[in-house]
């Protein structure tokens, strides 16, 4: 063999060498990615599930961003924000939690009038046929929510996002 035939093969092989390590830091980084993600989908389902043990009628007050309204006393109920167990909260998002709940509320006051296209809003949500401007915390049959997951990962900056509707059929 002579020289160049040598260094050719040093070239190929560490071209070779380069592409194998690219490959398996990338499928690491992708198996990582796809952990996050069913964490995060875990995550919300389990609160969904949490959600409808709880009672219908203290949904809103239990998961809205007033504490001074929730039903054992002020700062006794979840509230909107939440930490998600395996993931890191990003540092552009203040509050420091990885979850939030979005309700159709302003302030504190569950709204029809509210403009949350991903919620469906606005919605008649106490069954009387119209979405008006009141405060609905009270006589509400439908509570549309969005559950928001933002979080730093492997990949970055990550962000996931499910919606539900719960329903009270016994008033229905």
């Amino acid at each position: 063999m002579t020289l160049v035939e040598v260094m050719v093969a040093l070239v190929i092989m560490t071209v070779s060498v380069y592409l194998l390590t690219s490959t398996i830091t990338a499928t690491i980084a992708h198996t990582r990615g796809k952990q996050e993600r069913a964490t995060a989908v875990d995550a919300v389902m389990n609160l969904f599930e949490h959600m409808r043990s709880e009672p219908f009628e203290e949904l809103f007050t239990l998961y809205n961003i007033d504490d001074s309204d929730d039903p054992s006393g002020p700062g006794s109920a979840p509230g909107a924000n939440f930490a998600v167990p395996g993931l890191d909260p990003d540092p552009a998002d203040g509050d420091g939690f990885v979850g939030e709940i979005i309700l159709p509320s302003q302030g504190p006051q569950l709204r029809e009038d509210v403009t949350q296209t991903k919620l469906g809003m606005p919605r008649d949500l106490n069954g009387d046929l119209r979405a008006d401007a009141r405060d609905h915390a009270n006589d509400y049959i439908v509570l549309p929510v969005t559950v928001r997951l933002r979080w730093r990962g492997a990949a970055g900056s990550r962000k996931f996002e499910m919606s539900t509707m719960f329903a009270n059929i016994t008033k229905l």
